[in-house]
């Protein structure tokens, strides 16, 4: 009975890596149902949390999955289920990772009062440790994000007209008597958008601030102290004119300072925009900067933003005036706003009618910074792209992620290892899916055998990493990142693979 029992554990487990080849990617969550809205974020020891809305039952409930660093599913197939929930419809939710290594979500809930917002912490065995309302039922509420802290966690949501904050301790108990409450001091709405961490606990928050429906929407920022308090003379000015288009809430990325750097684009002109504000709430030098200064017929949406050092770099889709053709260009932005790659940037897929080309998401490797990219000849035949782009522009290489030809959207992507992991919608089975793909720094796809050795995912294997393979010697099951040959134990074979795979990975 036990020999059958590690049989059936090792096949499942060989079967679920990170494939090597575009054509058959991952398939993370293929359950019935639609599957929707995919959030990702990684671990310290190569691997990733995956979570996403699930309609298998009925109603989109929360779901869950946490995958090593070979890309095998820790968890029951298909994942596991947070929260059982009515919805017949959804909105935006977010994930984190705290200090303990545990995944922290945050989703609205409908209950016997109302809708709810609610905040679960799953650990690495994949056990609810605990679920906290840090809104009760009655009021409407949107769309929460969420950050690691210190000590713990700082949620956002949107109530009413308003946006709301707690801060939440590592065992889910309240760190503030009440929600911090922000207002738009214009009298209109004010709805949190992203959250990030600052500096000595606080947060960055971003907002869309309007006064009206169809009037202007702006982005707006604040410094929230760990102690619940705004650290910044009223809201910061982001966009310093135009409007974002009605739906838009952009993400951010930390500056690496304390500081945020934004990108958007406007409706009027519809041209991609960027800054950073500084983590005393003050802009940089070059102001809010136009990425590609606007020539010909060209316009420039759905732009992404990754940090590279000291600099970022933005992504965008460039298209004509009658929005039937499209492209995709980039740009690279001094730490204080200068335009690197000249006032046009860089083209990097002509504008055409065909193919057309979305679904964005943009990560940094050791080798330089991804996008990946839909790239669709027709609708409903995307296929999945990627390409790397060093610190002067060239494009270092070019990839295959997904060549079975479907509608992909939602796609999340991370760094971890010297590579990235993402995940995102799939209906190749007419149904969306979730699935992933990892790439490695080189364009490759799958494991990178020396990647699996970097335990601590600092990019090198080393002494930290071969101390933790010592801590963890012995018999460990499946769910163990030392166990390199994933023979249920950490031996003489693993130490042997780890130091083969000795330097940079």
């Amino acid at each position: 009975m036990k020999l059958i029992f590690t049989i059936a554990i090792t096949c499942s487990v060989a079967s679920a890596q990170w494939p090597d080849t575009p054509d058959t990617n991952l398939g993370i969550c293929t359950a019935s149902g639609e599957q929707a809205i995919t959030k990702l974020v990684s671990t310290a020891d190569g691997g990733c949390y995956v979570s996403w809305f699930d309609n298998r039952g009925g109603g989109y409930d929360v779901f869950m999955q946490r995958l090593n660093a070979s890309g095998e599913a820790q968890w029951e197939t298909n994942g596991i289920m947070i929260a059982d929930r009515g919805y017949s419809s959804v909105m935006d939710f977010g994930l984190t990772v705290d200090s303990s290594g545990n995944a922290v979500v945050t989703y609205r809930n409908d209950v016997a009062s109302g809708d709810t917002i609610e905040v679960s912490a799953v650990n690495t065995a994949g056990t609810i440790l605990w679920t906290t309302t840090v809104q009760n039922g009655g009021p409407f509420v949107a769309s929460p994000v969420i950050t690691t802290v210190d000590d713990g966690v700082i949620v956002g949501w949107i109530n009413d007209e308003d946006s709301k904050f707690q801060k939440l301790h590592s065992d889910g108990n309240a760190a503030w008597l009440s929600p911090l409450t922000m207002s738009d001091p214009a009298g209109g709405s004010l709805y949190v958008a992203d959250l990030h961490p600052s500096l000595d606990g606080s947060v960055i928050a971003s907002f869309v601030q309007y006064t009206t429906f169809w009037g202007t929407k702006v982005l707006k920022a604040q410094r929230i102290s760990g102690s619940g308090s705004t650290m910044w003379v009223g809201l910061v000015s982001v966009m310093l004119d135009n409007s974002l288009q009605m739906g838009a809430y952009p993400d951010f990325v930390s500056d690496n300072n304390g500081g945020g750097f934004f990108t958007w684009y406007g409706v009027g002109p519809l041209q991609c925009y960027a800054t950073r504000i500084s983590s005393n709430g003050a802009m940089w030098f070059g102001g809010q900067v136009q990425v590609a200064s606007s020539f010909g017929s060209t316009e420039r949406v759905n732009p992404v933003g990754v940090r590279d050092g000291s600099e970022f770099v933005v992504f965008f889709r460039s298209q004509d005036n009658s929005q039937s053709e499209d492209g995709i260009g980039v740009q690279r932005l001094s730490t204080n706003g200068g335009l690197l790659w000249g006032n046009a940037g860089i083209s990097l897929k002509p504008t055409s009618s065909s193919p057309q080309y979305g679904n964005f998401a943009a990560a940094k490797t050791d080798g330089g910074v991804v996008l990946v990219y839909a790239e669709s000849p027709s609708f409903g035949n995307d296929v999945m792209n990627a390409l790397s782009v060093d610190a002067a522009g060239t494009v270092e290489w070019t990839a295959s992620v997904s060549s079975t030809p479907s509608s992909k959207s939602r796609t999340d992507a991370t760094g971890v290892g010297g590579g990235i992991v993402l995940a995102w919608q799939d209906d190749r089975s007419g149904s969306n899916d979730i699935y992933g793909q990892r790439i490695n720094g080189d364009g490759s796809l799958g494991n990178n055998a020396s990647c699996n050795a970097d335990l601590n995912g600092d990019g090198l294997v080393g002494v930290s990493d071969l101390l933790q393979v010592i801590d963890a010697w012995g018999a460990c099951g499946i769910v163990c990142a030392e166990d390199l040959d994933s023979d249920g134990a950490v031996g003489v074979s693993d130490l042997l693979m780890m130091i083969d795979a000795w330097g940079d990975c």
